[in-house]
């Protein structure tokens, strides 16, 4: 259902209940409704609308081989899924089939199963029947070292994948001593790994680019020092956006919704926003999230900030500005091609934003030795956000154990007036 255009009277009535005003049309019969309720009781008219534009989409994606996929995988996994008395139907699908169509693959499905599948596709719980996302800089490695921390605290998301270099230990020192509480690192040997497993596309590496030009081809005037933080804001939202949208962002279809998001999270690459230290730049992106009302991401939104450190650590010492080149230039290629599918009043701004990854990429080529300080600071925010997170809720826990329940009692009556 959609507002009717400026050529229609929105004075006309309504067709259902014959309401005076009518300000929506059926986008299939152009029929006036009033509201919500009435377009509901319009009848099949706008459900089979809506089959057809589904039908149209996938019609649209038969030719994509990784659209096929997943959508064989969801069907197999709805036929697993069938319950009790379920009319007890093969699919027939064979997953060595790459060129199966999406329309024969339609057929095979019982009146049951389309029915469930739809119902999937309306309450959004299709999601669940799709690959988990694993993210590429999680990949397995032989020889890089692990950093963990030593104390109480479990081995978790903060666990980095690299040594610290000694030749900045002590600016790594410095960096951590005005923390409440001190962090004990040590190198965790690679020994016990199990062997690298092959990498599947959803673990791959962005490809880097051969060349990156130098600073100094970019800009004749200094670098201010505060560009450092600028990058932990930058690969706050890109590793958000992946995480939020599953890691399938490469259709045409997602693709303008993950530049908007990667945009209105990091304010560095949205509104041309700058920091005076990381955890600003941190803080700026949680608040984005906040003020956005976009929902928590399967990393969860503090586990971001784990991710960020891992991405700044790299795979190992001697590669270590590897994952934060391949993170800069995998977010400057999607926000190249998401150009070409936004209204042409958003252009400039993914213009804007695709250039400023590309000069953080030429930064943190020509500043590897900025990245380990980079991500324990990264790393420090992660921590003091999990103690937040924590002593609020031992303080909720308390006021709902005197409370009684989730909820504050109803105030009494401190006066009351007497007849």
């Amino acid at each position: 259902m959609e507002a009717i255009s400026s050529g229609l009277s929105p004075d006309s009535c309504c067709g259902l209940c014959l309401a005076k005003k009518a300000p929506y049309t059926c986008p299939r019969c152009h029929l006036r409704f009033c509201s919500v309720p009435c377009y509901q009781k319009h009848g099949s008219c706008a459900q089979d609308f809506q089959h057809r534009e589904l039908q149209i989409r996938l019609q649209g994606q038969r030719e994509d081989p990784a659209s096929q996929r997943r959508l064989r995988e969801a069907l197999l996994r709805l036929q697993e899924l069938h319950e009790p008395g379920d009319t007890d139907l093969q699919l027939g699908l064979d997953p060595s089939l790459e060129q199966a169509e999406v329309e024969e693959l339609w057929e095979k499905l019982s009146p049951d199963q389309r029915k469930r599948f739809q119902q999937l596709l309306n309450n959004g719980e299709i999601s669940a029947l799709l690959p988990h996302w694993k993210p590429w800089w999680t990949r397995s490695s032989h020889n890089a070292g692990l950093i963990q921390e030593l104390g109480e605290a479990p081995v978790g998301p903060e666990t980095l994948s690299t040594p610290l270099q000694q030749s900045q230990s002590s600016q790594c020192t410095e960096a951590l001593q005005d923390s409440q509480t001190p962090v004990l690192l040590q190198e965790v040997s690679t020994s016990t790994q199990s062997p690298v497993q092959p990498a599947d596309a959803s673990t791959s590496m962005p490809s880097v680019p051969a060349v990156i030009p130098p600073l100094s081809s970019l800009t004749c005037s200094p670098v201010s020092p505060l560009v450092r933080f600028q990058l932990p804001n930058v690969l706050y939202g890109y590793v958000y956006s992946l995480a939020l949208y599953n890691g399938d962002v490469e259709e045409a279809q997602l693709l303008p919704e993950f530049c908007e998001t990667v945009l209105d999270i990091s304010g560095a690459l949205g509104a041309k926003q700058g920091f005076r230290s990381t955890a600003e730049a941190l803080q700026a992106a949680l608040q984005a999230v906040t003020v956005g009302c976009y929902p928590e991401c399967l990393l969860g939104n503090t586990g971001v900030m784990a991710a960020v450190a891992q991405i700044l650590m790299g795979e190992c010492q001697a590669k270590q500005k590897g994952y934060s080149l391949a993170a800069l230039a995998h977010l400057s290629q999607l926000l190249s091609k998401g150009k070409r599918w936004v209204p042409a009043g958003d252009r400039p701004r993914l213009y804007a934003a695709k250039k400023k990854c590309d000069f953080l990429l030429s930064w943190v080529n020509d500043n590897e030795g900025e990245l380990t300080l980079l991500a324990l600071e990264v790393q420090k925010e992660y921590k003091a956000h999990l103690d937040t997170i924590e002593e609020v809720g031992a303080v909720t826990q308390e006021l709902e154990k005197m409370w009684g329940a989730k909820v504050p009692p109803p105030q009494k009556t401190l006066i009351e007036e007497l007849d």
